[in-house]
C-alpha cells in the first residue's frame, strides 16, 4: 500500500502547488444489478474494469483527474479513483491511483491506471486476447508509445513499444508475484488509406514467494532472464522441473497482426492473434489457436444513425499442441504448475474472458471454447446511444481441470443511455442461455455524472 499514499500525497501537493494552472475533471457514478439467478448474467459483469462482480448488486465509483499542460504537446496528469462494490470483494479500494507524463509520441505511467477502451467496447478482450479490460488494473510503471513512430515522415516503416512493469498484489498461490510485459511492432504506412503493423507481445509472471519452495528468483541475472525469455538456470527452486517452468517464471505471449485501411468510406480493421504459452505455441504448433477478427466504423454516419460500428470476432483456443508431440506436452492456457493462481488477478481472468474459472475461483477450469462474438453501437430511435454485445460459445472444459461437460451458451447485453440531461442514465439488460445451468436474466441501472 506504500506507493498508494506516495502517489495519493503527490496528487495532493501537486493540487495545492498548481491549482490555477490545472485542468481539473471527475466523475462519480453508481450502478444497481439484479439478476434471476445466483450470479449475474456473462456480460452484466464481464469486461468490466473490475468494478462488477458476478455477485455484485451495487458498485460505486468516484474519481478526480489534474493535468498540467507543459506545451501544446507535452503535460503531467496525476488521478485518483474510490471504487466500492458489493458481492465478491465487498470493501473500498482505489479504482485508479497514477502520474502520468504524456507528449505527443511517448507515454509513461506510474501507479494504478485504467487503460484506454478501444472499438468502442465492441470488443471482447479490447487490445489482446491476452490484456482484457476483464479485472481492476495492477500497480506498476508504463512506458509506451503513444503512436507509430515513423522514421520518416508520416508514413513508410516505423514502430510501436511498450515496457512494463508491475506488481501483483493481490491474494495468490504465490505472494508478491512480478509481472514483466513489452511489446514491440512494426508499422508500415503506404498512405493515410492503409496501414499494416504486426508483432509480438511478452508477458512473465516471475518472483515472488512460494508457499512451499520459499523466495523465488528475483534478483538481476534473473530479471535479465525474463526479459530475454531464456531458460531457468540453475536456482528454481526443489522439486520444479524444466519442464513445469518452461523458462524462469510464467510466460505468455502472442503474434499480433492488424491491418487498417478505408473500404468504401468506411474505417476497417482487420485483427490476427496466435496466443502461446511454450516453445511449441511460439513455434505454431498450436494453430489455429487465437483471435480473429473485424471491426467496421462508418465515421461520416448521421448521429442518428442505428448502426455505426460493428464488431465480429472468432476465438478459437480447443488446438493447445494436442497434436503436435513435445517434451513440453499439451498447453493449458491461463494455469500454470508453480503460479498456481495463473493467469488472474483478483480472481479474475486477465485475458481472454471467455476463458473461465471453477467455482473456487483458484484455478482455470474451462480454456477450450470455440467462440461467435459480434458488437453493435450506435443511435436507436434517433436519439437513445446503445451498445449491444451477443457472443455463442462451445465450453469443452480444460486439461486436468475436471473437463467440465461440453456445453453451448448463449451471452446477450444491451445498454442504453435512456437520459442524457444533469445526469447520465443507462439501463443495461443481459441474460445467458446455457444448455446446462438454464436461464439466467438480469438487469441494471447505472446513473453517473462527469465534472469538467
Amino acid at each position: 500500500m506504500k506507493h498508494y499514499f506516495i502517489t495519493i500525497s503527490f496528487f495532493l501537493l501537486f493540487l495545492s502547488v498548481n491549482a490555477q494552472q490545472i485542468d481539473f475533471r471527475g466523475n462519480v457514478s453508481a450502478t444497481g444489478l439484479l439478476f434471476s439467478e445466483g450470479n449475474s448474467p456473462f456480460w452484466l459483469h464481464t469486461n468490466q474494469r473490475g468494478r462488477i462482480d458476478e455477485f455484485t448488486n451495487f458498485s460505486g465509483l468516484a474519481t478526480v483527474a489534474g493535468t498540467y499542460r507543459f506545451s501544446e504537446n507535452a503535460n503531467l496528469e496525476v488521478g485518483v479513483g474510490a471504487l466500492y462494490q458489493d458481492g465478491y470483494a465487498d470493501k473500498l479500494q482505489l479504482d485508479e491511483a497514477y502520474l502520468a507524463f504524456n507528449n505527443s509520441w511517448l507515454g509513461i505511467v506510474a501507479g494504478r491506471k485504467q487503460r484506454q477502451e478501444l472499438y468502442k467496447g465492441l470488443s471482447a478482450t479490447n487490445q489482446s486476447v491476452l490484456w482484457s479490460l476483464n479485472a481492476r488494473p495492477l500497480p506498476g510503471i508504463r512506458f509506451f508509445t503513444q503512436r507509430p513512430i515513423f522514421f520518416k515522415d508520416n508514413r513508410g516503416l516505423g514502430f510501436e513499444a511498450s515496457l512494463e512493469e508491475y506488481f501483483m498484489d493481490d491474494e495468490r498461490y504465490v505472494e508478491n508475484t512480478r509481472l514483466h510485459h513489452k511489446s514491440f511492432h512494426l508499422v508500415y504506412k503506404s498512405s493515410p488509406r492503409f496501414q499494416i503493423s504486426a508483432g509480438l507481445r511478452h508477458f512473465v509472471q516471475w518472483g515472488g514467494t512460494h508457499p512451499d519452495l520459499g523466495d523465488l528468483p528475483s534478483d538481476f541475472e534473473a530479471y535479465t532472464r525474463v526479459v530475454t525469455g531464456k531458460g531457468v538456470g540453475d536456482n528454481t527452486g526443489d522439486g520444479v522441473s524444466e519442464q513445469e517452468i518452461n523458462g524462469l517464471g510464467n510466460h505468455l505471449g502472442s503474434y499480433e497482426i492488424n491491418i487498417k485501411t478505408i473500404l468504401a468510406d468506411y474505417n476497417v480493421e482487420i485483427i490476427y492473434n496466435h496466443l502461446f504459452e511454450d516453445g511449441s505455441g511460439s513455434l505454431l504448433r498450436n494453430t489455429p489457436d487465437g483471435r480473429y477478427g473485424v471491426f467496421i466504423e462508418d465515421p461520416t454516419a448521421a448521429i442518428d444513425s442505428w448502426i455505426q460500428a460493428v464488431m465480429y470476432e472468432f476465438y478459437y483456443t480447443k488446438n493447445q499442441s494436442k497434436n503436435t508431440p513435445t517434451t513440453d506436452g499439451q498447453d493449458n492456457y491461463f494455469n500454470n504448475n508453480l503460479y498456481r493462481s495463473g493467469w488472474t488477478y483478483e480472481n479474475r481472468v486477465l485475458g481472454l474472458p471467455f476463458i473461465t474459472l471453477g467455482p473456487d475461483r483458484f484455478r482455470i477450469t474451462n480454456n477450450k471454447v470455440l467462440v461467435h462474438h459480434i458488437g453493435l453501437s450506435g443511435m436507436a430511435f434517433s436519439k437513445i446511444p446503445y451498445k449491444f454485445l451477443g457472443s455463442f460459445r462451445q465450453n469443452y472444459g480444460a486439461k486436468g481441470g475436471g473437463n467440465i461437460d461440453e456445453h453451448h451458451v448463449l451471452s446477450t447485453y444491451l445498454d442504453l443511455n435512456i437520459f442524457q440531461n444533469v445526469v447520465d442514465l443507462n439501463l443495461q439488460l443481459g441474460a445467458d442461455f446455457s444448455e446446462i445451468e438454464g436461464t439466467n436474466f438480469g438487469a441494471g441501472i447505472s446513473v453517473s455524472k462527469s465534472f469538467l
